[in-house]
């Protein structure tokens, strides 16, 4: 008897072992998906954090109402802890298992810290005009690297590199995904935007 409950501790332990193994986005088996990006300096700006947030939108093509702690919105941000960095590929790469949907940039933020003050660069997207792209549950997608910069007062980003060679490199390193990474190109949308704060303790515009 002793044999054969060692036998079954050995196989709930083997059970257990192998399920902590493999926690990668499964492709086409998931209800949500996910989202690689690349985010990287200009040469000229470089001492910035940048954060790119996107957001999804609903059924009327307007952005959904929640952000902070929610599920309909997700970020791209430098120097944050997680994000892979690469020799001989610019910027860092951000990862993000979100809801699926059609996404649209609300807005770029850039803080440069000098000494104890902060200096900020607000970059809502008044648009209405501005980059999107749609993905669908179970699937996985690669939206290529963006140069983000400051230019006069306002914090911009703008689509630079879409690569499979880069996306290769990136899978290569960190293997988060089990089944393909499609490349995606965003598009150009028009989604409303009202300008207000983030929240009463940010100095952050969004829409």
């Amino acid at each position: 008897m002793r044999f054969v409950f060692a036998i079954l501790a050995m196989f709930a332990l083997a059970t257990c072992a192998s399920s902590g193994e493999d926690d990668r986005f499964r492709v086409g088996a998931s209800q949500r998906a996910f989202v690689i990006i690349g985010v990287a300096e200009a040469a000229e700006n470089t001492s910035a954090t940048y954060d790119l947030l996107w957001r999804r939108l609903d059924p009327n093509g307007n952005f959904t109402p929640e952000i902070d702690g929610g599920r309909t919105a997700f970020q791209a941000e430098t120097n944050e802890r997680g994000t892979l960095r690469m020799r001989g590929i610019p910027g860092e790469f951000v990862m993000r298992e979100i809801d699926p949907g059609v996404y649209a940039l609300d807005s770029v933020f850039a803080v440069i810290a000098d000494d104890r003050v902060n200096y900020i660069a607000n970059g809502v997207m008044t648009g209405p005009e501005r980059p999107a792209f749609e993905v669908r549950a179970g699937e996985a997608i690669y939206l290529g690297i963006w140069q983000v910069n400051i230019e006069d007062v306002t914090a911009v980003a703008r689509p630079w590199r879409l690569s499979e060679a880069d996306l290769r490199a990136v899978l290569d390193r960190r293997d988060k995904v089990a089944g393909e990474v499609r490349l995606r190109e965003t598009h150009t949308r028009a989604v409303p935007c009202t300008p207000q704060r983030l929240n009463s303790r940010s100095q952050r515009r969004v829409c």
